[in-house]
């Protein structure tokens, strides 16, 4: 069957779902591009150290965390698609407000806000995602993370934009915060699938122990998230470090990480679709696992960005199939099974960056990197296990 006559046998209403829920992934990437944007100006403002500033970051990110497992709660009381809008709204609203914290203690409290609101809209845009996935009957999940990214670089860009203008951080953060608002708005009026009034409301309690089959896919799901975390905020210290690049050549290593995964994203449902969910997985942790070897024996900066390249296609596909997986865990309401692995995925990319961190100052930056090389071979060693089955 080819692509063509697939689409044309796709109901308009799911293809509509479909584009409104792409569109709460890009308003989610993006709001978090303009957050990291801005974030110098922020910090100048206040007058905030380093120290203040990583207070303020962990910050965000226990309110993600913290926010996951009840947004289990909240979507199987008021479904995926209730919860996903309200979610949206609020963040965008939330991204409005951090410059106007008066200091950093109020600055502190609008990084939780807006982690919280984040992490639940996290969950929420999922579970809704993988239920327009199974009215499909096939892979939509890695496309639509790759709008994630899309989404982080526009946010970014436009703020940079609006910055190089010099409009403040209210006045930048506002306007985007109000386009992304738009965006949210639009996409609210198609999400819902036909007949799905109250999605993601299955039988059951919401509130669970995590299962041996959650476990196993939380696991996994930590540990590409530990080595997406460790990409983030050490790969421009590694190329400096370890390998001699300039600050401007270093920049690019987390750039092509990132770029590398978008494209791989954007064709992870046709890879899905072909390989499956288990096959798909376990060559993702391989190639992740060569990637990074080839980063931490790299000689030279080129090297090591070929190095993060293959590592950003090896990991790009890992973290949908992982998610769409934890819908269809036996005995669990979808939205209460991704919960529970979201919470545990994004605990371990607050892990992964302090992590480097001790071990590279005791053995240094190559020494540090071997364990996400490890963890790329344990992800792609154990998903057999942690699949559901069917």
């Amino acid at each position: 069957m080819t692509d063509a006559t697939s689409a044309a046998r796709v109901p308009r209403r799911l293809m509509l779902a479909r584009a409104a829920v792409v569109a709460v992934f890009f308003v989610s990437g993006a709001g978090l591009g303009v957050w990291a944007a801005h974030m110098p100006l922020l910090k100048g403002g206040l007058s905030l150290s380093d120290g203040d500033l990583g207070g303020v970051l962990l910050g965000m990110g226990l309110g993600a965390v913290g926010a996951m497992p009840l947004t289990g709660l909240l979507l199987h009381r008021f479904g995926a698609v209730r919860v996903t809008v309200t979610a949206a709204l609020a963040f965008c609203l939330a991204l409005a407000l951090p410059p106007h914290a008066s200091d950093g203690r109020a600055l502190m409290v609008c990084a939780l806000l807006l982690g919280a609101l984040m992490g639940g809209l996290d969950v929420a845009m999922n579970a809704q995602a993988a239920a327009i996935e199974k009215a499909y009957g096939r892979p939509i999940m890695s496309s639509v993370h790759a709008f994630f990214s899309i989404g982080g670089l526009c946010g970014a860009a436009a703020s940079g934009a609006l910055i190089a203008l010099d409009a403040g951080a209210a006045l930048g953060m506002g306007l985007c915060a109000a386009a992304l608002g738009l965006i949210a708005a639009l996409a609210a009026l198609r999400l819902a699938l036909p007949g799905d009034a109250h999605a993601g409301a299955d039988e059951g309690h919401g509130l669970r122990l995590p299962s041996r089959a959650v476990l196993g896919l939380g696991a996994l799901a930590l540990l590409a998230f530990l080595s997406e975390g460790a990409m983030i905020d050490w790969s421009a210290v590694f190329m400096t470090q370890a390998t001699g690049a300039s600050p401007a050549l270093a920049a690019v290593g987390y750039a092509a990480f990132s770029a590398a995964m978008t494209l791989a994203r954007l064709t992870g449902d046709r890879v899905t679709a072909r390989l499956g969910p288990l096959r798909t997985v376990q060559l993702s942790g391989l190639i992740g696992a060569l990637g990074l070897a080839v980063v931490i024996l790299a000689p030279i900066p080129e090297v090591a960005l070929l190095g993060f390249v293959v590592t950003g296609l090896g990991y790009a596909n890992v973290v949908p199939v992982l998610f769409s997986a934890s819908t269809r865990t036996p005995g669990l309401a979808p939205g209460t099974a991704l919960a529970m692995v979201a919470t545990m995925a994004y605990g371990g990319g607050l892990m992964g960056p302090p992590l480097i961190g001790f071990i590279g100052e005791g053995f240094g930056l190559r020494a540090a990197f071997l364990p996400l090389a490890l963890a790329a071979l344990v992800v792609a060693a154990g998903v057999s296990r942690a699949l559901p089955r069917g």
